[in-house]
């Protein structure tokens, strides 16, 4: 009896110890599983994303493309919206015109192109946009730029050289516009293009300089302040030679901004308004509690609404 009950004790025990050890091995693997596991990427729905090589400035571009939810439904051309600064703000821009157009129907569905950059780091993406979205070349402001992105990245690579937006502008326009007419279903006579702070200021620089280029401008808290006075130079020498001025333009600025972004962007407004161009609409506002840092997503909403209104 008491032989019986010691093997049976020792069998209760074994297979303990067996059950023991197949929960730690099922345990194990799971966790070595997860490890194991390469975890994917959040992406937008609906959206690419391309690489388009620039001849003209001789450098590698990412353009994300963000396509309407029937745009594989139907045989429609699309109105597209040029995003600036896309490192940043695409995704912003694509969640608002997805839910004032497919949602809220308050905005015509559209393409919306973002222009951006293969960065390792946000001080890549604030290097580039320097050379890209300035009309002017300035090596003060380039070095003070150049040693702070430097000593935020700790890289000793960052070289920053403003001057380059008309060879961006022709980018967009000989190399960038072609390709997406050439592989999306895009209404041509319907462009719009949006930017803030620098890429603001290359709105406007665009607006001056090649107006029939886009009919539908967003310039949020765009920098004239750089290289001042050249943007009223601009102005001054396209009004000089036009009666008209065929566009939507909206712009703001945030109430907590410094002065010379309020005072630059209302100048500017009312340099326009005394031209007295027939085929300009212009709105501006100012967004209380707004700062520099938070302008565009206060604004984006509102600038879609006055560009499409009917």
């Amino acid at each position: 009896m008491f032989r019986s009950n010691r093997k049976t004790l020792q069998n209760l025990l074994i297979i303990t110890i067996l059950l023991i050890l197949d929960i730690t091995c099922v345990q194990n693997s799971e966790q070595q599983n997860i490890k194991d596991q390469k975890n994917t990427e959040v992406t937008l729905f609906n959206t690419e994303k391309r690489i388009l090589h620039s001849e003209i400035i001789n450098d590698d571009f990412e353009i994300y493309i963000s396509l309407p939810y029937r745009y594989i439904y139907t045989d429609t051309t699309y109105p597209v919206l040029f995003n600036l600064d896309a490192n940043i703000g695409f995704g912003i821009t694509d969640n608002v015109v997805h839910i004032l157009s497919t949602l809220n129907k308050e905005i015509p569905e559209m393409i919306v192109v973002g222009i951006a950059y293969t960065i390792k780091g946000i001080e890549d993406w604030a290097t580039w946009r320097c050379r890209d979205f300035r009309p002017t070349s300035h090596p003060e402001k380039d070095k003070a730029w150049q040693d702070r992105l430097s000593q935020a990245s700790s890289r000793d690579d960052i070289v920053v050289e403003s001057g380059g937006a008309d060879k961006f502008l022709a980018f967009i326009r000989e190399e960038l516009i072609p390709f997406i007419e050439s592989n999306y279903r895009v209404d041509s006579s319907d462009r719009a293009i949006a930017g803030v702070s620098a890429s603001g200021l290359f709105t406007l620089y665009t607006l001056f300089q090649h107006p029939e280029t886009f009919q539908r401008y967003f310039a949020g808290s765009p920098s004239i302040s750089w290289d001042e006075p050249y943007m009223y130079k601009l102005e001054n020498n396209f009004a000089a030679s036009h009666n008209d001025l065929q566009a939507r333009l909206f712009m703001c600025a945030g109430g907590l901004e410094s002065e010379s972004y309020i005072n630059n962007m209302n100048k500017m407004a009312e340099l326009l308004r005394s031209r007295k161009y027939p085929s300009l609409e212009i709105e501006t506002v100012i967004f209380e509690n707004e700062t520099h840092g938070s302008i565009y997503q206060a604004a984006i909403s509102r600038a879609l609404k006055m560009l499409y209104k009917k």
